[in-house]
């Protein structure tokens, strides 16, 4: 399944729901990335996390997760999240969760 929408500011996340996942649209300093939105190690969802340069911070204990292959950094958990992939074309975002 995929789903199209639309750019979103510089630095910011938009929580969406596809074929039933919970995916978080992220814009890292103009560059788009889908990722789940669930931290592997608190199951919370990292809407509310802070943007830092290619990372995601956790809203709860401040786990970060790298945005282009999700990789968590630090101690708190070694499982990494699930990333999307996306296709840019003009204003128009297409997000893939096809085969994942």
């Amino acid at each position: 399944m995929t789903k199209t929408q639309k750019k979103i500011p510089e630095n910011t996340t938009l929580p969406l729901i596809i074929d039933g996942r919970k995916i978080l649209l992220c814009n890292a300093n103009g560059t788009h990335y889908a990722i789940e939105n669930n931290c592997s190690h608190q199951d919370t969802p990292l809407e509310r996390g802070r943007i830092r340069g290619n990372f995601i911070c956790c809203p709860l204990h401040g786990v970060r997760f790298n945005l282009e292959t999700g990789e968590p950094m630090g101690q708190l958990t070694k499982k990494a999240i699930q990333t999307y992939p996306i296709e840019e074309k003009g204003d128009l975002l297409t997000i893939n969760i096809l085969n994942i």
